[in-house]
C-alpha cells in the first residue's frame, strides 16, 4: 500500500510504501550506505560500525594467519627466518592459534547475526522512520480512507493532527 505525504505549504508530494522496505533489507548491510541515503543516520552508523568491525576482524585474522604460517617453512632447508613482528607479539602474549581461530570465528558469526537481525529490524521500520522525517519537515499524510488512517495510527503511531484531507 502506498501512502501519500503532502506538504501543505509547498504542495510537494512524497510517496512511501507501508510495510517492509525490501530494498533496504538487501542493501543495508553494505556499510549502511542506503540507510544514510534515506537520512536514517543512527541506524546507518550502527550498521557502519558493525560492518567495519566484521571486515577488520577478517583483515586481522588474515594477518595473524599469514604470520603464523611463516613459522613453518615449506622448504626443506634448515635455515629458518626470524619470526615476524606480529609473531613476536603473539609469543609475548602467549597466544595460541586455536584460541585466535575460535575468537575470530565466534566474533564473525555474532557480527553476521547482528548485521542480519539489525538489517531486518531496519527494513521493517524504515518506511515509518522515513515518514517521520518527512513529518518533521512539514509533510502530512493525505488519506481519506478511515481504514488506512486507523492502520497508520496503529502501526506508525500517528495522531489526527498528522493527517490532511485530500482535495479532489
Amino acid at each position: 500500500m502506498t501512502i501519500e505525504l503532502r506538504n501543505e505549504e509547498t504542495g510537494n508530494v512524497k510517496k512511501i510504501n507501508h510495510g517492509i522496505n525490501w530494498f533496504l533489507l538487501i542493501t543495508a548491510p553494505i556499510f549502511g550506505i542506503t540507510l544514510f541515503k534515506n537520512k536514517l543516520n543512527r541506524s546507518g552508523l550502527i550498521m557502519l560500525i558493525a560492518s567495519v568491525l566484521f571486515f577488520l576482524g577478517i583483515i586481522c585474522f588474515s594477518i595473524f594467519s599469514s604470520s603464523f604460517a611463516s613459522m613453518y617453512p615449506y622448504s626443506t632447508s634448515q635455515v629458518q627466518a626470524a619470526p615476524s613482528f606480529m609473531m613476536q607479539i603473539y609469543y609475548l602474549l602467549d597466544v595460541d592459534y586455536k584460541d585466535v581461530l575460535e575468537f575470530f570465528l565466534v566474533s564473525s558469526v555474532l557480527l553476521l547475526l547482528f548485521i542480519s537481525c539489525f538489517s531486518c529490524f531496519a527494513a521493517y521500520n524504515a518506511n515509518k522512520w522515513i515518514a517521520e522525517n518527512y513529518r518533521y519537515e512539514g509533510y502530512k499524510v493525505a488519506a481519506s480512507n478511515t481504514l488506512v488512517r486507523n492502520l497508520l495510527k496503529k502501526d506508525w503511531g500517528l495522531t489526527d493532527d498528522d493527517f490532511i484531507e485530500e482535495t479532489k
